[in-house]
This record gives structure tokens, C-alpha cells and sequence, in this order.
């Protein structure tokens, strides 16, 4: 998986008239579904954390999940 910024995806998107998922993650597991879908259909997504989610979870391994991936 690459990471790009949220600007070059938005631009691209809005070039190419299509659309960009955004999906929220809790755990390790919804990120790999999404992820290994975005993979098979080489789309990108905009993986998103709420402020709810970062109340219960380490800030650091949310952030190495997204990297990891």
C-alpha cells in the first residue's frame, strides 16, 4: 500500500470522475479487509480513525497499523 496525501487523491479522483471510499477503522483486521480489497481492485481509500476510536486505542498503533499495511 502506498500512502499519499489527501490532496493528490481528491485531485486524481476529481481528473479521472470517480470516486474515493473513506472508511473508518477500529482494529487490525477492518483495516486488512479494507486494504486487501483496495489491493484486488487497485483503488484507492481514504482509511479515517474517529475521536471515539482514539479514545480507546494507543495513538502510535494506529498509526502503525496504517503503515504496516
Amino acid at each position: 500500500m502506498v500512502l499519499k496525501d489527501m490532496k493528490s487523491i481528491l485531485e486524481a479522483a476529481d481528473k479521472g470522475s470517480y470516486g474515493v471510499g473513506a472508511f473508518n477503522v477500529n482494529n487490525m483486521e477492518q483495516l486488512q479487509a479494507i486494504t486487501d480489497a483496495a489491493y484486488e481492485e487497485n483503488s484507492p481509500v481514504i482509511i479515517q480513525v474517529s475521536r471515539n476510536a482514539l479514545a480507546y486505542a494507543d495513538k502510535g498503533l494506529l498509526s502503525n497499523m496504517v503503515h504496516y499495511m
